[in-house]
């Protein structure tokens, strides 16, 4: 049975975090990575209740049950030998050790009570950001050990969450907070337990990562969306993209941004408000100017007409 990873998915699939995200870029082999991490822990660790989850139902069972790279190529030779059998309904890979590999999907808001008494030892989530946060704080709530199973040396890492994502979809933006922002790649960090008190980390994983795939051909396809900002998230694995919003094809962070600086006094402060028909309200907190110099770090000069706004806190 081949079971090769790549360096990138061999860095998460070792990791000593216990709340990964691993992606960036597409073509990074996020999927196969999943498939082997759960297939790996099942035949590890006896009674092992792993569930994998994408968005829907369709996309779950051609991304990853189908296919050249999909488990029933994967596990052929288990299964011919009887060490596991997949069932169709509900979608599973049933090992003679007692672990099973859990193919589910939660399209709705709603679907996630399905999950609401289970018992999840490993979570591994397909496109992170197609899930909103109250689905994946619901499932991340499930993930729990019992004590005979966590006292064996190969369980040490239990509960795992491993996550595979490209930038942009509906979770972009609390995602993007979640584990890009909050610290460096590959940095580990041990959340409070307002956050689930685990190992966080985030692996970012770039086309050229994967020498599986014929990376030159696969970046022409991608240039080819043609839409300047999707082309720098996918092919870049760039997470500074603005996801569902009027500026998504303008916002430029180089442009847009720009360091803290001491406000002149002589500034107006203003605050905008808006509801949100969707989402939760936003109060912004701006500063106007009136055309007055001001400075940034080492004394560099902010060029400012009358009448600028710069966003300084929300």
């Amino acid at each position: 049975m081949d079971l090769y990873l790549h360096r990138k998915q061999s860095l998460a699939f070792r990791s000593e975090a216990t709340e990964i995200l691993y992606g960036g870029a597409a073509g990074g082999g996020k999927s196969h990575l999943l498939r082997v991490k759960a297939v790996i822990l099942a035949l590890t660790l006896p009674n092992m209740q792993i569930y994998l989850f994408r968005r829907h139902r369709a996309e779950l069972l051609r991304n990853h049950l189908d296919g050249p790279n999909g488990f029933r190529v994967l596990l052929d030779p288990l299964r011919e030998s009887g060490t596991c059998r997949i069932t169709a309904s509900p979608p599973a890979i049933r090992f003679q050790n007692g672990s099973v590999i859990f193919l589910c999907h939660c399209q709705y808001e709603r679907d996630v009570m399905k999950y609401q008494g289970v018992e999840i030892h490993a979570l591994l989530i397909d496109e992170l950001t197609h899930f909103s946060e109250t689905v994946y704080r619901a499932l991340r709530a499930r993930c729990r050990v019992p004590a005979g199973l966590r006292n064996t040396p190969a369980a040490q890492k239990l509960p795992l969450i491993l996550c595979g994502s490209n930038p942009g979809g509906p979770g972009h933006n609390w995602v993007k907070a979640s584990f890009i922002d909050f610290a460096a790649p590959m940095e580990i960090r041990r959340m409070p337990e307002e956050e689930g008190g685990m190992l966080r980390q985030y692996i970012p994983a770039k086309l050229v990562d994967n020498p599986s795939i014929d990376a030159e051909e696969y970046a022409a396809r991608l240039l080819g969306l043609r839409s300047p900002h999707l082309v720098k998230a996918m092919l870049e694995g760039s997470w500074d993209i603005v996801a569902g919003g009027m500026f998504d094809d303008l916002w430029d962070p180089a442009v847009h941004v720009i360091p803290p600086f001491d406000i002149p006094r002589s500034w107006r402060i203003d605050r905008s408000f808006d509801w949100g028909a969707s989402k939760p309200y936003s109060i912004g907190f701006w500063a106007e100017s009136d055309g007055s110099d001001a400075r940034l770090d080492k004394g560099k000069p902010l060029h400012n007409l009358r009448g600028d706004l710069v966003r300084i806190a929300e």
